[in-house]
């Protein structure tokens, strides 16, 4: 569901590109490195056989499960059923699918199909308006062109483009970085107040450091 979903915001299928926005997600939303070449080996080895076991660490599942628009990993299997009684019974409906030779790529078709049309039911969505997101209904056209993002009240209430000048806190008490930049489609240098995506270009924003403060914002920065 993960590579689907990268796959409609980066508009491609190829999987080093997709396993490499996949990567920065996870990275920005867990603050944890997990290489794009383990997220495309694990991907693959699932294409080809959809009964391989493949586990990740829990900073992950949460991360992906938050890209899908949930809370973490426990609210997807709650919402998917993904037990460990429901993972082995979905082995075994795979297997007596193997044994019966069903078309398994018309069920696989079928199953999608009823999974995105409930997730258009009951989902919420937003897109990014000038200087921040807004709540907006669904949209299929949005939804295909990457326009669309699914719903999450953190990033409407904290993730917002600003205008930074001298006066400006940089960093907290801690020394951590408060704004973030990237550039945008017109390779323009942009600020936010939290850590993410471009909204534009869906590349990972960077934080903030002395060198970028007084060389584009200001030059006395102490």
């Amino acid at each position: 569901m993960a590579f689907d979903k990268a796959e409609q915001e980066c508009s491609t299928n190829v999987t080093t590109k997709l396993s490499t926005h996949l990567s920065d997600v996870i990275f920005n939303l867990s603050g944890e490195q997990y290489g794009e070449r383990s997220l495309r080996s694990k991907y693959n080895a699932l294409k080809n056989d959809a009964n391989e076991h493949t586990e990740f660490n829990r900073y992950v599942k949460d991360a992906l499960s938050q890209y899908l628009g949930y809370t973490d990993y426990l609210e997807f299997t709650k919402h998917h059923g993904r037990t460990e009684n429901s993972i082995k019974n979905n082995t075994d409906f795979w297997e007596q699918i193997k044994k019966k030779k069903w078309p398994i790529s018309i069920i696989g078709i079928m199953l999608i199909a009823a999974s995105f049309i409930l997730m258009m039911d009951t989902q919420k969505w937003m897109e990014w308006q000038e200087e921040h997101f807004v709540e907006v209904p669904f949209d299929s056209e949005k939804l295909t062109q990457g326009i669309l993002k699914v719903f999450k009240e953190e990033r409407i209430q904290n993730f917002k483009k600003m205008n930074p000048n001298c006066e400006t806190e940089f960093f907290n008490k801690k020394g951590n970085a408060t704004i973030w930049y990237g550039k945008n489609q017109k390779m323009k240098l942009e600020y936010f107040t939290d850590i993410g995506l471009h909204p534009e270009t869906g590349r990972s924003l960077k934080p903030i450091t002395s060198y970028m403060i007084k060389k584009h914002i200001c030059e006395n920065f102490k």
